[in-house]
């Protein structure tokens, strides 16, 4: 934090209101909880959480996840998932129940999922379908019920699930050995679709 909005015993002093600056006993009690406050500026910056989630270790990790009420939680997550999904569970807990959710929860496990509406392919009012680009990891079904389990999650209670198709966008052609554990059946080279 800079010098001029910063924890320095100058700032604190001056937030303090103009009536208790002309009461001289509050006004050196004041002047002597700022300078106390000042010197301690390393644990006052060890206490600002969200913006060092990317420093924080795994295990408070864990914590802040029960504390923000990440209720798709996982402790078997990577260590890059755990920080992904607690950056990402203030904008879900404030969309929850919509494509914009979906989209950003199912991301931390497959960057780039995308959710397809009923009318962008017609089909069945508020049915849906999971694109998932899989390019940069592999299918697993261990990966799979995650995905299945935030789902339930995060989208709308009479949205219904017609398919997850994963692919490979950056159109190699890949054998998902995966597939075959999940229960997915292979349509060509490079995609893979759960009915």
């Amino acid at each position: 934090m800079n010098e001029r909005w910063g924890p320095t015993a100058e700032n604190m002093l001056r937030a303090l209101p103009d009536v208790l600056k002309n009461d001289h006993g509050t006004a050196a009690l004041a002047s002597c909880a700022a300078a106390a406050l000042a010197g301690r500026k390393a644990e006052i910056d060890s206490l600002i959480l969200y913006a060092r989630i990317d420093e924080l270790p795994e295990p408070l990790l864990d914590l802040l996840a029960q504390d923000f009420k990440v209720d798709w939680w996982d402790g078997d997550y990577s260590l890059e998932e755990k920080r992904q999904t607690l950056r990402d569970s203030w904008h879900v807990h404030r969309t929850l129940g919509t494509k914009a959710a979906v989209e950003t929860a199912l991301s931390a496990i497959y960057p780039n999922t995308k959710v397809i509406e009923w009318w962008e392919y017609d089909g069945p009012p508020y049915h849906f379908r999971l694109s998932v680009n899989v390019s940069s990891d592999e299918i697993s079904s261990f990966k799979h019920q995650r995905v299945m389990a935030r789902l339930e999650l995060y989208k709308n209670l009479r949205s219904q699930l017609d398919e997850v198709e994963y692919y490979d966008g950056g159109a190699e052609i890949t054998l998902y050995a995966g597939a075959a554990m999940v229960g997915i059946d292979l349509c060509d080279g490079c995609t893979a679709r759960e009915w």
